[in-house]
Protein backbone atom coordinates (compact mmCIF):
# COMPACT_ATOMS: atom_id res chain seq x y z
CA UNK A 1 0.00 0.00 0.00
CA UNK A 2 1.42 3.46 -0.89
CA UNK A 3 -0.50 6.40 0.34
CA UNK A 4 -0.43 10.62 -0.93
CA UNK A 5 -2.56 13.21 0.03
CA UNK A 6 -4.15 15.46 -2.20
CA UNK A 7 -5.16 18.77 -1.53
CA UNK A 8 -7.43 20.95 -3.88
CA UNK A 9 -7.57 25.13 -4.00
CA UNK A 10 -5.44 26.22 -0.69
CA UNK A 11 -5.07 29.59 -2.33
CA UNK A 12 -5.41 32.67 -0.33
CA UNK A 13 -8.36 34.23 -1.89
CA UNK A 14 -10.36 31.44 0.25
CA UNK A 15 -8.30 31.25 3.13
CA UNK A 16 -6.95 34.21 4.26
CA UNK A 17 -9.07 36.83 5.64
CA UNK A 18 -8.49 39.18 3.17
CA UNK A 19 -9.31 36.81 0.46
CA UNK A 20 -11.46 37.44 -2.07
CA UNK A 21 -13.65 34.21 -1.34
CA UNK A 22 -13.26 33.94 2.47
CA UNK A 23 -16.23 36.09 3.72
CA UNK A 24 -18.15 32.93 1.84
CA UNK A 25 -16.10 29.93 3.56
CA UNK A 26 -15.34 31.50 6.76
CA UNK A 27 -18.28 30.27 9.03
CA UNK A 28 -17.70 27.03 7.26
CA UNK A 29 -13.54 26.82 7.87
CA UNK A 30 -14.22 27.89 11.78
CA UNK A 31 -16.67 25.27 12.20
CA UNK A 32 -14.28 22.65 11.61
CA UNK A 33 -11.56 24.25 12.19
CA UNK A 34 -10.08 23.70 8.83
CA UNK A 35 -7.31 25.46 8.78
CA UNK A 36 -5.26 23.97 11.58
CA UNK A 37 -6.55 20.40 10.26
CA UNK A 38 -4.99 21.36 6.88
CA UNK A 39 -1.85 22.09 8.85
CA UNK A 40 -1.92 19.31 11.08
CA UNK A 41 -2.20 17.52 7.82
CA UNK A 42 0.71 18.80 6.16
CA UNK A 43 2.78 18.60 8.89
CA UNK A 44 1.93 14.75 9.61
CA UNK A 45 2.61 14.14 6.06
CA UNK A 46 5.87 15.81 5.86
CA UNK A 47 6.93 14.18 9.09
CA UNK A 48 5.89 10.51 7.37
CA UNK A 49 7.37 10.67 3.96
CA UNK A 50 3.82 10.97 2.61
CA UNK A 51 4.00 12.82 -0.64
CA UNK A 52 1.30 15.89 -1.27
CA UNK A 53 -0.51 16.44 -4.62
CA UNK A 54 -1.46 20.35 -5.04
CA UNK A 55 -4.59 20.40 -7.44
CA UNK A 56 -4.97 24.58 -8.22
CA UNK A 57 -8.04 25.66 -9.45
CA UNK A 58 -7.81 27.85 -13.11
CA UNK A 59 -6.79 31.57 -12.62
CA UNK A 60 -8.67 34.43 -14.03
CA UNK A 61 -6.42 36.19 -16.73
CA UNK A 62 -6.56 37.59 -20.03
CA UNK A 63 -9.15 35.66 -22.22
CA UNK A 64 -10.90 33.92 -19.38
CA UNK A 65 -14.05 32.02 -20.87
CA UNK A 66 -13.84 34.52 -23.42
CA UNK A 67 -16.39 33.77 -26.00
CA UNK A 68 -18.07 31.33 -24.06
CA UNK A 69 -21.50 29.82 -24.58
CA UNK A 70 -21.87 27.22 -22.02
CA UNK A 71 -19.85 28.81 -19.13
CA UNK A 72 -20.64 27.71 -15.71
CA UNK A 73 -22.71 29.68 -13.19
CA UNK A 74 -19.19 29.40 -11.00
CA UNK A 75 -16.53 30.37 -13.92
CA UNK A 76 -19.19 33.57 -14.35
CA UNK A 77 -18.95 34.38 -10.91
CA UNK A 78 -14.95 33.81 -11.07
CA UNK A 79 -14.50 36.62 -13.89
CA UNK A 80 -16.92 39.19 -12.23
CA UNK A 81 -15.14 38.74 -8.59
CA UNK A 82 -11.83 37.90 -9.98
CA UNK A 83 -11.23 35.26 -8.03
CA UNK A 84 -8.15 33.44 -8.40
CA UNK A 85 -6.35 36.42 -10.37
CA UNK A 86 -3.24 35.10 -12.25
CA UNK A 87 0.22 36.40 -10.68
CA UNK A 88 -1.96 37.91 -7.78
CA UNK A 89 -1.55 37.35 -4.09
CA UNK A 90 -4.64 35.93 -4.07
CA UNK A 91 -3.52 32.74 -6.02
CA UNK A 92 -0.32 32.59 -3.61
CA UNK A 93 -1.07 29.16 -1.57
CA UNK A 94 -1.87 30.12 1.98
CA UNK A 95 1.27 30.34 4.79
CA UNK A 96 1.86 27.47 6.52
CA UNK A 97 0.17 24.85 3.76
CA UNK A 98 3.04 25.53 0.71
CA UNK A 99 4.24 22.16 -1.21
CA UNK A 100 7.82 21.14 0.29
CA UNK A 101 9.37 19.89 -2.88
CA UNK A 102 12.02 18.38 -0.84
CA UNK A 103 9.65 16.35 0.86
CA UNK A 104 8.28 15.13 -2.79
CA UNK A 105 5.00 16.98 -2.91
CA UNK A 106 4.11 17.57 -6.37
CA UNK A 107 1.88 20.69 -8.18
CA UNK A 108 -0.53 19.17 -10.87
CA UNK A 109 -0.24 20.86 -14.02
CA UNK A 110 -2.37 20.52 -17.43
CA UNK A 111 -1.72 18.16 -20.09
CA UNK A 112 -0.52 20.26 -23.43
CA UNK A 113 0.18 23.19 -21.29
CA UNK A 114 3.61 23.53 -20.77
CA UNK A 115 4.19 25.69 -16.76
CA UNK A 116 0.38 25.64 -16.62
CA UNK A 117 -0.32 25.03 -13.10
CA UNK A 118 -4.08 25.20 -12.86
CA UNK A 119 -7.18 23.14 -13.95
CA UNK A 120 -9.88 24.07 -15.97
CA UNK A 121 -12.42 21.52 -14.51
CA UNK A 122 -13.87 20.89 -11.11
CA UNK A 123 -11.48 17.66 -10.60
CA UNK A 124 -7.83 17.57 -10.32
CA UNK A 125 -7.75 14.85 -12.95
CA UNK A 126 -9.48 16.36 -15.64
CA UNK A 127 -7.03 17.16 -18.60
CA UNK A 128 -3.55 16.49 -15.70
CA UNK A 129 -1.37 14.52 -15.11
CA UNK A 130 -2.49 13.83 -11.79
CA UNK A 131 -3.15 10.09 -12.74
CA UNK A 132 0.23 9.70 -14.34
CA UNK A 133 2.30 11.20 -11.36
CA UNK A 134 0.30 8.93 -8.73
CA UNK A 135 1.14 5.80 -10.56
CA UNK A 136 4.64 6.67 -11.36
CA UNK A 137 5.09 6.04 -7.71
CA UNK A 138 2.83 3.26 -7.68
CA UNK A 139 0.13 5.11 -4.93
CA UNK A 140 -2.82 3.53 -4.54
CA UNK A 141 -4.42 5.00 -1.37
CA UNK A 142 -5.47 8.56 -1.39
CA UNK A 143 -6.16 10.98 1.18
CA UNK A 144 -8.57 14.06 0.18
CA UNK A 145 -8.91 17.61 1.52
CA UNK A 146 -8.99 21.14 0.63
CA UNK A 147 -11.41 23.61 -1.04
CA UNK A 148 -14.64 23.44 -1.72
CA UNK A 149 -15.96 20.30 0.05
CA UNK A 150 -19.28 19.95 -2.64
CA UNK A 151 -17.19 21.16 -5.63
CA UNK A 152 -13.79 20.64 -6.41
CA UNK A 153 -12.67 18.66 -3.93
CA UNK A 154 -15.92 16.30 -4.28
CA UNK A 155 -15.13 16.11 -7.53
CA UNK A 156 -11.53 15.27 -7.63
CA UNK A 157 -12.64 12.20 -4.89
CA UNK A 158 -15.42 11.04 -7.85
CA UNK A 159 -12.72 11.03 -10.15
CA UNK A 160 -10.07 9.31 -7.77
CA UNK A 161 -13.18 6.08 -6.76
CA UNK A 162 -13.35 6.08 -10.78
CA UNK A 163 -9.96 5.60 -11.26
CA UNK A 164 -9.81 2.83 -8.52
CA UNK A 165 -7.99 4.61 -5.79
CA UNK A 166 -8.63 3.42 -2.41
CA UNK A 167 -10.43 6.88 -1.26
CA UNK A 168 -10.17 8.43 2.02
CA UNK A 169 -11.96 11.55 2.49
CA UNK A 170 -11.69 14.09 5.77
CA UNK A 171 -14.44 16.00 6.88
CA UNK A 172 -12.77 18.27 8.63
CA UNK A 173 -10.27 19.71 6.40
CA UNK A 174 -12.69 21.09 4.27
CA UNK A 175 -15.49 23.89 4.31
CA UNK A 176 -18.19 25.36 1.90
CA UNK A 177 -20.54 28.03 1.05
CA UNK A 178 -22.19 27.69 4.07
CA UNK A 179 -22.18 25.11 6.82
CA UNK A 180 -25.42 23.53 4.88
CA UNK A 181 -23.52 22.83 1.94
CA UNK A 182 -20.25 21.36 3.45
CA UNK A 183 -22.43 18.87 5.71
CA UNK A 184 -24.89 17.70 2.97
CA UNK A 185 -21.38 16.74 1.13
CA UNK A 186 -19.62 15.01 4.14
CA UNK A 187 -22.67 13.30 6.02
CA UNK A 188 -25.01 12.60 2.64
CA UNK A 189 -22.70 12.35 -0.28
CA UNK A 190 -19.08 11.62 0.03
CA UNK A 191 -19.80 8.21 1.92
CA UNK A 192 -22.11 6.79 -1.31
CA UNK A 193 -18.17 6.85 -3.13
CA UNK A 194 -15.63 7.66 -0.69
CA UNK A 195 -14.15 4.32 0.99
CA UNK A 196 -13.71 6.19 4.33
CA UNK A 197 -14.99 9.82 5.27
CA UNK A 198 -13.31 10.52 8.83
CA UNK A 199 -11.41 13.50 10.39
CA UNK A 200 -8.01 14.28 10.28
CA UNK A 201 -7.16 12.96 13.76
CA UNK A 202 -8.70 9.99 13.06
CA UNK A 203 -7.14 9.40 10.13
CA UNK A 204 -3.58 10.08 12.06
CA UNK A 205 -4.58 7.58 15.24
CA UNK A 206 -4.93 5.09 12.42
CA UNK A 207 -1.89 5.20 11.14
CA UNK A 208 -0.93 4.26 14.15
CA UNK A 209 -2.45 1.05 14.39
Amino acid sequence: MSTAIIITDPYNDFLHPSGKLYPLVATSLASTNTIPNLQALISYAHAHQIPIYYGLHQQVKPGFIAGWKHASPMQVSQLKNTAFEEGSWGVEIFEGLQPDVEKGDVVVTREGKEGAQDYIYSSSFQNTDLDYQLKQREVTHLVLAGLVANTCLEATARYAYEYGYHTTMLKDCTAGFTDEQKEAATELVWPLFANEVTTVGEWIETRGK
